[in-house]
């Protein structure tokens, strides 16, 4: 019973850390890195320090892309499903609830590892 319990807690934990809404940032080599977030947020991904060749919009309604690294300024939209080729100039999106303020995630912009 316990252990069935425990391996129910671990599902549960592993299905939250997966997230809602669904990002690929996929660089030259055809590598991707994916980011999460969930709904009620909307999140800002400073991408300067990585190589993006493409950005996809897995599942999200409203995701904006951006020149600066802090998702101000003008931006051009992803729609849903739809995938930005030639993104070098993308320094960062923001991704998640539309009508919710951006919450930059790091402003040092990190060199994002993990490419799947």
């Amino acid at each position: 019973m316990h252990k069935s319990l425990a391996l129910l807690a671990l599902l549960a934990a592993s299905a939250l850390a997966i997230g809602d809404y669904h990002m690929d940032v996929i660089n030259s080599a055809n590598k991707k890195i994916r980011f999460y977030d969930y709904k009620g947020h909307r999140t800002c991904l400073c991408i300067k320090n990585i190589q993006s060749a493409k950005i996809r919009n897995v599942d999200v309604g409203d995701a904006k892309l951006f020149s600066t690294t802090d998702c101000t300024g003008n931006y051009s939209k992803l729609g849903k499903g739809n995938t930005q080729s030639n993104a070098q100039w993308v320094n960062s999106f923001s991704f998640g609830d539309s009508g919710k303020p951006s919450q930059v995630a790091d402003a040092s912009c990190p060199k994002y590892t993990g490419w799947e």
